[in-house]
């Protein structure tokens, strides 16, 4: 599979349904692919809850990817950032 060039950041949410599936599937530090970056992992105090932010060449790869991860456990919504008005990446 190919991926553009061009990096974004990506914030995904996940509404967790399944947490031992979810936390089992992701183990200590899975491995990602080579143009995709967490950039960092944010668990919830309540574990039906986590949020991610991505380096990542477009949003439809990225789901394909955190799909075939968690998809099974997980409903996950995207928001590209906007790295001009964002502050603290």
């Amino acid at each position: 599979m190919q991926f553009k060039k061009t990096i974004m950041n990506i914030l995904v949410n996940h509404q967790i349904s399944d947490p031992a599936a979810y936390w089992g599937a992701l183990g200590a530090n899975p491995a990602v692919p080579e143009g995709f970056k967490v950039v960092t992992f944010m668990a919830g105090t309540d574990p039906s809850a986590s949020a991610c932010l991505w380096s990542a060449p477009d949003v439809d790869s990225l789901k394909a990817l955190v799909d075939q991860t968690v998809g099974h456990a997980s409903s996950n919504t995207y928001m590209v950032i906007n790295d001009e008005r964002s502050f603290g990446l």
